[in-house]
């Protein structure tokens, strides 16, 4: 299921990277494909080789109306037996991503959570393809933030009670940060629920502003984790762009906020390994456990508690570090 703010392209397949002034329903079916790897995407040479073949976006099922939406949604969601179905998901992607490979994201991602299909949310913004398109993708993602509240209170009136659950990646936590800031609370108090989990992945975020405002998250959701990386190039290289310290990246982390918990990721990541937290099987594991039983999944030899945050993969490879926790760890706002 999606919300998106991209125009529509002719003839109704897909949506173009060019902003609307309008929030477009519907429905995008992604094929899951045999073999496919957990955490993967899939490659070419994995395609042709069969071992773990590209998914695949297929057919587009629009509605002209949140109204139509809502059918729709209340229709295809199955009625609820259990922990296994009694929530849906909201993925809100980050920059440098079109449709399809938000799409493609979300899809793999919920497929390896075992998300039930028709229960994952897509929220797209107009983001750009391309690097080069870094600040175009910053107003436009400011922009979004009014569509994004209203997408969230359509998504509160579609699952009917059932847990609602947030996955924020990259630049995609600008949006959700800010909107939680300016009231979506108000949504959880008009609707009569509360937000589960709040998953803020590789958040390219000012650290400041974070210390500032995410403690609202404590004031909506049952739990928030943050997980960041000291490999993560893409969220480095915004970090020096902007000349201070990014949420998402840093071998420790950037600001603690009590009641949130932290993960540092030090997991082997191709990169610019900025999608980890979709393509480890230990964080695909912990954030599968967290929405099924609010309870995380942090043991073996793999994670480590340090003084209030966790680490998972060992220490750090320093000739792979490009990004540290400059400073001291700032302390959240009262």
């Amino acid at each position: 299921m999606f919300g998106t703010t991209r125009k529509a392209l002719a003839g109704g397949n897909g949506f173009s990277d060019e902003r609307d002034e309008a929030l477009h329903y519907g429905r995008v079916f992604v094929t899951i494909p045999k073999n496919h790897r957990t955490g993967s995407l899939g490659s070419g040479l994995g395609t042709l080789l069969g071992y773990d073949p590209k998914l695949t976006v297929g057919r587009f099922e629009t509605v002209s109306s949140e109204a139509q939406f809502l059918d729709l949604a209340r229709r295809e969601l199955q009625p609820v037996i259990g922990p296994e179905n009694g929530y849906v998901v909201v993925f809100i992607h980050g920059y440098n991503n079109s449709f399809d490979s938000a799409a493609l994201r979300a899809a793999q991602f919920g497929a390896d959570l075992d998300v039930p299909p028709n229960n994952l949310f897509l929220f797209s913004w107009a983001a750009r393809s391309g690097v080069i398109k870094y600040t175009f993708d910053e107003a436009t993602v400011d922009t979004s933030e009014v569509y994004f509240r209203t997408f969230l209170d359509t998504v509160a009136r579609a699952a009917s009670g059932r847990t609602i659950h947030i996955v924020a990646h990259s630049m995609g936590n600008r949006a959700l940060l800010r909107v939680i800031a300016s009231g979506v609370n108000s949504v959880s108090s008009d609707r009569s629920i509360r937000f589960g989990q709040i998953i803020l992945a590789s958040a390219d975020v000012d650290r400041e502003l974070f210390a500032q405002l995410a403690p609202n998250y404590l004031k909506v959701s049952d739990r928030t984790t943050v997980y960041l990386s000291p490999y993560d190039y893409a969220v480095a290289a915004s970090d020096h762009v902007h000349d201070y310290p990014r949420v998402g990246c840093g071998t420790a982390p950037q600001v603690m906020v009590p009641g949130i918990d932290s993960i540092v990721s030090t997991l082997p990541e191709d990169f610019p390994a900025h999608a980890y937290f979709a393509e480890t099987l230990p964080l695909l594991t912990d954030i599968k456990n967290l929405i099924l039983r609010n309870t995380p999944a942090r043991s073996g030899k793999d994670w480590e508690q340090l003084d209030g945050y966790w680490v998972v993969g060992g220490k750090a490879n320093h000739a792979k570090v490009v990004c540290r926790t400059r400073d001291t760890l700032m302390p959240a706002a009262r």
